[in-house]
C-alpha cells in the first residue's frame, strides 16, 4: 500500500514545479541504517572491528547530515514515485535535486511538467505563399561549364603564358633573410583574380613568360594581409619549365562522355529536367519548413521545461559530431582548429535545440487537433519502401531495427509528424484536408529522403543536377521534426490503430 507523505508543491516558471517531500522516519531509518553499514566498512572506529560498529556509534561518528547525504539516491528511489502520485502533477521527466534537509528528512526537487501548447486559430490564419521554381538558360549553361571544366585536359603549348594556363615553375621568395617560399616543379593555374594566391600579383608576374625564361620581381604584401609579412616586400626569383592550356571537349564530345546522349540538345534537356527536379525538392523542403516555422511563430502558447532543451541539445551535439565523422574528420581536431571547447560548441547549438523542441511540440499539438493517426500496416509499408532502396544486408539490418519496439516508436513518430506537416501545408495553401482523410500518398517524398539518407550513387549527369543542394549536403537540415523521436511528442501508442478485423 502506498505511503502517505507530507508534500508541498510550488509552481515555478518554464513548466516546472518545486516539490518538497518530507520523509517519515519509519521509511528513512532502514535506508540510513543500510547506508551506515556501507560507510562503516570504509572507516576505522576505535573499539570495533571493521564493519561491526553499531548504527548509533556510526551515526555519532559521521553525523546525521553526512549519512543523509550519502543516502539521497536511495531515499529518492524509495519515495519519489509514491509521493508524486499524491500531487497529481503531470510529470515529463526525471526531476533534479535542489535541496535536502536532515532533520526532519526532506527532499526538495525541481520537477519538469508536461509541455503545454495553444496554436491559436491556425486553420484560419495559416497562409504561406509558395514561390514557383524557375530554371533559366544561364543556370543550365553554368552546369555545362562545370561539366566541361571537369572533363578538360591540359596540353603543352609553345607560346607565352596567359591567364587560365598552368605553368610549371621553380620559385624562391625572400623577405630580407627570411624564406617565403622555395619550390621546384610547382604547378600554378594562373588566375586574373589572384584567388588563393600566395601574394597579390604573383600569378600576373608569370603572364607573357616563355618556357626556359627566368625572371626576378618584387611584390608587396598588403598592410591588412593576415600573412606574417603584411606590409613587407618579397623578392622572387623564378624559372618557367612548362606551359599548358586547358582544352575543353566540344558540345558533342561532352554529350557522349556525360552519358552517351544522342546529341548536345538531349544532354542540355536532361540537365534542365534534373535541375528543375532538384530545385522543386529544395523548394518543397523550404516551404514545409516555412509553414512549420509560421505555426511556431504564431502560437499563442508554447511552454516546456528546460530539461527538454537540454536533452535535445545532447542529441544535436551528437549529430554535429557524427557529421564530422561521416566526412572523415576528427571533431577534436576541429575544436583545436577553431579554438573552442565542447561546451562552447554545445551552447552555440542551443538555439537549434530550442527550435526543435518548439517544432516538436507544435507538431504533436497539431496532430491531435487534426486527428492524425496511423494504421499498423502503414509502418510496414514504410519499412518496405525504405528497405527497397538498400543493399540486401543493409535492408535486413534496417528492417530488424525498425521492427524493434524503439524502432516502431521512432518510425511511428516520423510518419505522424510527416502527415501532420502535410496537413499544415495543405492548410497554408488554402486546401485543408478533412480530418477523416489520412494521406497515404507520400511515397515520392519518402524516395527522396531515402536517397539522401542512404547515399545511393547518382549517374554522372545526375551529379550536375543535384550537387548544389545545401539540404542534401547537410542531412540534419532536412525537416527537423521528421527525424528526432522523443516520447513527449505524440502519444504514439494511442495513435497507432490495428486494422479492423
Amino acid at each position: 500500500m502506498p505511503e502517505t507523505y507530507q508534500v508541498a508543491v510550488e509552481a515555478i516558471e518554464n513548466r516546472q514545479a518545486r516539490v518538497t517531500i518530507q520523509i517519515p522516519e519509519a521509511i528513512a531509518d532502514p535506508i540510513l541504517r543500510k547506508t551506515a553499514k556501507r560507510v562503516v566498512s570504509d572507516i576505522r572506529i576505535a573499539g570495533f572491528r571493521p564493519g561491526k560498529a553499531p548504527y548509533e556509534v556510526v551515526l555519532r561518528r559521521v553525523g546525521r547530515e553526512a549519512l543523509v547525504q550519502e543516502s539521497l539516491d536511495a531515499l529518492f528511489d524509495r519515495v519519489y514515485s509514491e509521493a508524486i502520485l499524491q500531487t497529481k502533477l503531470e510529470v515529463s521527466g526525471r526531476p533534479s535535486l535542489e535541496n535536502y534537509a536532515a532533520e526532519p528528512i526532506s527532499l526538495t526537487l525541481v520537477v519538469p511538467l508536461q509541455p503545454v501548447a495553444d496554436l491559436g486559430d491556425y486553420a484560419t490564419n495559416l497562409r504561406v505563399p509558395y514561390e514557383p521554381v524557375t530554371v533559366t538558360d544561364e543556370d543550365v549553361d553554368k552546369l555545362l561549364d562545370e561539366m566541361r571544366d571537369k572533363r578538360s585536359a591540359w596540353a603543352p603549348v609553345e607560346r607565352p603564358a596567359r591567364f587560365g594556363d598552368m605553368v610549371t615553375v621553380d620559385i624562391t621568395g625572400m623577405v630580407g633573410e627570411e624564406e617565403v617560399i622555395q619550390r621546384e616543379g610547382w604547378d600554378i593555374e594562373l588566375s586574373a583574380t589572384d584567388e588563393g594566391g600566395l601574394v597579390p600579383g604573383l600569378d600576373a608576374a608569370f603572364v607573357d613568360m616563355t618556357v626556359g625564361e627566368s625572371k626576378q620581381f618584387a611584390l608587396t604584401y598588403p598592410a591588412d594581409s593576415t600573412s606574417k609579412w603584411a606590409g613587407q616586400t618579397a623578392e622572387f626569383t623564378t624559372t618557367v619549365h612548362g606551359i599548358k592550356e586547358k582544352t575543353a571537349p566540344t558540345d558533342e564530345e561532352l554529350a557522349q562522355e556525360a552519358g552517351d546522349f544522342p546529341d548536345f540538345a538531349a544532354l542540355r534537356a536532361h540537365l534542365r529536367s534534373n535541375l528543375e527536379e532538384e530545385r522543386g525538392r529544395q523548394a518543397e523542403t523550404a516551404y514545409r519548413r516555412a509553414v512549420l516555422e509560421s505555426v511556431v511563430a504564431n502560437a499563442v502558447t508554447l511552454e516546456f521545461p528546460p530539461q527538454l532543451v537540454e536533452d535535445e541539445l545532447e542529441r544535436t551535439l551528437d549529430e554535429y559530431k557524427d557529421d564530422y565523422r561521416n566526412m572523415g574528420l576528427d571533431f577534436e581536431s576541429y575544436l583545436r582548429y577553431t579554438q573552442q571547447t565542447v561546451e562552447q560548441v554545445r551552447e552555440g547549438l542551443r538555439p537549434v535545440a530550442e527550435n526543435r523542441v518548439k517544432q516538436r511540440l507544435t507538431l504533436a499539438t497539431a496532430a491531435r487537433a487534426e486527428n492524425v493517426h496511423l494504421h499498423a500496416e502503414d509502418l510496414e509499408a514504410e519499412i518496405n519502401a525504405t528497405a527497397a532502396d538498400m543493399k540486401p544486408d543493409q535492408a535486413q539490418e534496417y528492417s530488424k531495427l525498425m521492427h524493434s519496439p524503439g524502432g516502431q516508436m521512432y518510425l511511428a513518430e516520423q510518419l505522424i509528424n510527416r502527415r501532420t506537416l502535410d496537413r499544415l501545408v495543405a492548410i497554408a495553401q488554402g486546401n485543408p484536408l478533412p480530418p477523416e482523410v489520412h494521406d497515404h500518398g507520400h511515397e515520392e517524398d519518402h524516395d527522396h529522403d531515402a536517397v539522401d539518407e542512404h547515399g545511393h550513387e547518382h549517374s554522372d549527369v545526375e551529379e550536375h543536377g543535384h550537387e548544389h543542394s545545401d539540404v542534401e549536403e547537410h542531412g540534419h537540415e532536412h525537416d527537423e521534426m521528421e527525424n528526432h523521436p522523443n516520447d513527449e511528442t505524440v502519444a504514439v501508442a494511442e495513435a497507432i490503430h490495428e486494422p479492423a478485423a
